[in-house]
């Protein structure tokens, strides 16, 4: 039965895979799988994968852990990725329109022969008249798929890491007016509690602190809730956020630095696009 389904959230960054995956009770999640292994800090370059044989073998080993049946959730660069709002027209559209209508956008919008592009749409939280429209190439897609596939690892959800932040606050039901930031080896990622639509990411050697990132993108923002993979002081105006607190049961042992897996533990919370 779909409850008893695990779900499993699988996050791939340089210098560290961490996979997590929880099952629904009645009084809440259950932490039931972590998992975590180092990579080489080269494995990603601008989110494309430059050692596939690499993540295939480690892969390979991680998933002999996991039942047969599960429901994952992978993590896709926020890099790899153009994004734009549209407006819908004044008419319900249907198929095969709306397809129609999302291809002549994307012309528009976006840089790149629609042919080469993979594409994906929703409507924005705040305005069912507004769609958001997602595009990434489909050769770096399909090179993110084809390592799942070797392993007969098949995702229900491809989600941008920044949207896994807004997952998890949602199931933690934190401050709505706060914004959510978590640091990696070599990017930051950042979410509005408050606009789902405000999110975004940059790179570590562009924005060298916190202080700097809070200026730079969230000047608005007035109070921030703090992750990061590696033990460092938490930065002033901000409060620790511990992903694992999203599960009302777990057994240890547990991870020692928790904030490694936020992302994780966004993915795995990710409900299914219905």
């Amino acid at each position: 039965m779909a409850f008893q389904t695990w779900q499993v959230g699988l996050d791939i960054q340089n210098g560290q895979l961490c996979a997590l995956g929880i099952q629904r009770r009645r009084n809440g999640w259950q932490l039931r799988h972590w998992w975590q292994h180092t990579l080489p800090h080269d494995t990603l370059t601008h989110g494309l994968l430059q050692r596939p044989e690499t993540i295939i073998a480690i892969l390979q080993r991680w998933r002999k852990q996991l039942p047969y049946r599960i429901s994952l959730r992978v993590g896709f660069p926020p890099q790899l990725v153009l994004q734009q709002q549209i407006e819908l027209p004044s008419q319900q559209l249907r198929e095969p329109e709306r397809s129609s209508y999302i291809i002549a956008a994307a012309r528009r919008f976006f840089p790149i022969e629609p042919e080469t592009l993979a594409l994906d749409y929703r409507l924005a939280e705040e305005d069912g008249r507004q769609l958001w429209l997602t595009a990434t190439r489909r050769e770096a897609l399909l090179s993110w798929l084809h390592c799942l596939d070797k392993v007969r690892l098949t995702p229900q959800v491809l989600e941008l890491t920044p949207a896994a932040l807004f997952s998890l606050a949602k199931t933690m039901c934190l401050d709505p007016a706060a914004a959510l930031v978590h640091r990696l080896h070599d990017h930051w990622l950042w979410c509005s509690l408050r606009q789902p639509s405000l999110w975004g990411w940059c790179a570590t050697e562009d924005v060298a602190d916190f202080t700097a990132l809070r200026q730079q993108y969230l000047p608005d923002i007035s109070s921030c809730y703090y992750s990061s993979l590696k033990e460092e002081a938490l930065p002033e105006g901000t409060q620790w956020l511990n992903p694992l607190e999203a599960f009302a049961l777990r057994l240890p042992p547990l991870p020692r630095r928790p904030g490694a897996f936020t992302l994780a533990a966004g993915l795995a919370l990710r409900p299914e696009d219905s």
